[in-house]
């Protein structure tokens, strides 16, 4: 059994594969697991993976129908054998010490999870995320999550891979825009230790195809299943004002996208004007 294990989902990443799978492999931490998980591809991304298992036999390869990244991320959960796990896209890469110093602040402090800083890289220019929490502890950090001091990412997080079993946590069906911040947050409000490593490893690439980039209905469609979700999720007083910053947000790029009617805008995401036009995001 191995010490981590790496969640990869992937779906028509042929272009990009090689260079995530191959920054795992040259880790100077050996001792993962990777596992990627074909999310229904329809170009050569299925056939790549398989000829990478062939190669390592840390590498397993699981291809399912297409179910979206959220199923995919499950599947991957389910299936992983480490005592830690982290995920990547398979349009992103890291640096070859990330695993090891990752591991290493885990065991050290014992750690339920690790979370590290990211580079966000978009045409050509590439800046360090600082991740830095306001306070390490459980509501704290949803906080940070929701008001986007804290990435919501699965991407920069070492997790204790127990913690999904013994709280029953799973990525949300049919939630595929933030799937991975509703699940970490739900893993926040149950852990004990969490701890911060101010370095960067994972190399977050811009994807103007992602859904979290695309402007369209569907988007914020996807959106506003997410903050239905927080509102289930979290029904604490601590975390109104946060959530309603998250609402606001998505209320203030409706109203500049124009894509909906003033109509729309006052019945689907219903916020004074006023807020909207003095909002600073």
């Amino acid at each position: 059994m191995a010490k981590i294990s790496v969640i990869i989902p992937v779906y028509n990443v042929e272009k990009t594969l090689k260079r995530c799978v191959d920054s795992f492999l040259v880790q100077s931490f050996e001792d993962f697991e990777l596992l990627l998980i074909d999310d229904g591809s329809t170009d050569k991304t299925g056939t790549i993976c398989d000829e990478y298992a062939l190669k390592d036999t840390r590498i397993r390869v699981i291809h399912t129908a297409n179910g979206g990244v959220s199923r995919a991320r499950e599947l991957g959960i389910k299936e992983a054998t480490g005592d830690y796990s982290i995920h990547a896209d398979g349009d992103d890469w890291v640096a070859s010490a990330m695993l090891a110093e990752m591991y290493q602040e885990a065991v050290v402090n014992d750690a339920d999870i690790v979370i590290s800083d990211f580079y966000y890289e978009e045409a050509g220019k590439v800046v360090q995320r600082v991740q830095k929490p306001t306070v390490l502890e459980g509501k704290s950090l949803v906080c940070d999550i929701l008001t986007g001091k804290v990435h919501g990412s699965t991407c920069n997080k070492l997790v204790r891979q127990r913690l999904y079993r013994d709280f029953d946590i799973h990525f949300p069906v049919g939630i595929n825009y933030c799937e991975d911040a509703l699940t970490m947050i739900n893993l926040f409000l149950h852990v004990h230790h969490v701890v911060y490593l101010p370095k960067a490893y994972y190399h977050y690439i811009c994807n103007s195809e992602s859904i979290t980039r695309q402007t369209s209905r569907a988007k914020f469609e996807e959106r506003r299943k997410y903050i239905s979700h927080l509102r289930q999720m979290l029904k604490e007083p601590c975390f109104e004002e946060a959530i309603w910053q998250t609402a606001l947000r998505m209320q203030v790029d409706a109203y500049y996208s124009k894509l909906f009617t003033a109509w729309e805008i006052k019945t689907l995401f219903p916020v004074r004007r006023k807020s909207i036009m003095n909002s600073s995001y």
